[in-house]
């Protein structure tokens, strides 16, 4: 879309801030997201949102943990997805980014086991995490998991601020890494993951895909030339609202935007990438792990059994 990112946030204000702000609307949002986990398989999933436009946020994640967690408990015991929330920040809102480190920060210390991460999102021209970094203080004082929206529609460099200056754990899209050997290199020896959303990536940023003719003239989308590299990174949905899509659609997308060279096995290893970098405590995500090793093994065996 010529106008990129700015027309891709559009639909996010109807669907999501506009219609959370009423509490009536909780308890619905909570059980579609809950089936919707469960249709598609999920063991895990990090949501990401910006409470504070809901009206009090803090009220709202409360009320919003407390529908997931009676959502979750109607479905039979192999069905349960755990769900955990990121709070997003926006780094062209400068006037109140401040206050939502605040609420982030202080939404951890209350629900320690919903909330695992900080998200910085919006578009990349808006501020330059140099100019943002003091006030990520309070963020880092409680070690609070950061990802970093960088590298969508900017180049490397606006990855190597994410990363040196906000001290990113993770980050969203990444997709001009490449184009600095020594930061891709950094991000390799440091395991710093990139999360990569083709439908979005080819919404906003323009790749090709051949399920749309008008992207024919595009550059293709380099994703399996980052996995080639060694980086560690795995597939997202971005907006799954506004994008119209799954987190099962997004490998299919993803296969086709990459003529087909995405095979079962690098689909494969790249779940396991969300699993390894997930914002939860060591000891929970070596119990995950090991749950999902297992059903991947088993699943695999059936599949393709030796002979």
């Amino acid at each position: 879309h010529p106008l990129k990112f700015a027309a891709y946030e559009r639909p996010g204000e109807l669907s999501g801030s506009s219609l959370l702000t009423h509490p009536a609307a909780i308890e619905p949002y909570a059980e579609q997201i809950v089936r919707q986990a469960a249709a598609e398989g999920l063991a895990y999933v990090e949501l990401r949102g910006s409470p504070q436009k809901y009206g009090d946020g803090m009220a709202f994640l409360r009320s919003f943990h407390k529908s997931l967690a009676r959502a979750i408990a109607r479905l039979p015991d192999v069905s349960r997805p755990m769900i955990r929330f990121i709070i997003i920040g926006d780094r062209r809102d400068r006037d109140t980014l401040p206050q939502v480190i605040d609420l982030a920060v202080r939404a951890k210390c209350e629900l320690s086991n919903f909330i695992v991460g900080l998200d910085l999102a919006g578009d990349e021209a808006g501020s330059r995490p140099e100019e943002i970094a003091h006030w990520f203080l309070p963020a880092f004082e409680i070690c609070l998991p950061l990802t970093i929206h960088a590298g969508e529609g900017e180049e490397a460099d606006s990855i190597w601020q994410a990363a040196y200056h906000l001290h990113a754990d993770r980050i969203g899209h990444g997709l001009t890494v490449g184009g600095h050997g020594q930061l891709a290199g950094r991000f390799r020896d440091r395991g710093i993951c990139l999360e990569l959303c083709p439908t979005s990536n080819r919404e906003v940023v323009g790749y090709r895909d051949p399920a749309v003719p008008e992207s024919a003239e595009c550059p293709p989308y380099p994703l399996l030339e980052l996995w080639r590299s060694g980086l560690p990174l795995t597939l997202c949905t971005d907006n799954p609202g506004i994008s119209r899509t799954t987190l099962s659609n997004e490998y299919l997308v993803a296969s086709r935007m990459t003529d087909g060279r995405l095979s079962c096995w690098d689909a494969l290893a790249m779940l396991r990438q969300a699993f390894v970098h997930a914002f939860l405590p060591s000891g929970e995500k070596e119990t995950l792990l090991k749950r999902v090793d297992a059903l991947i093994f088993h699943s695999v065996h059936a599949r393709f059994p030796l002979a």
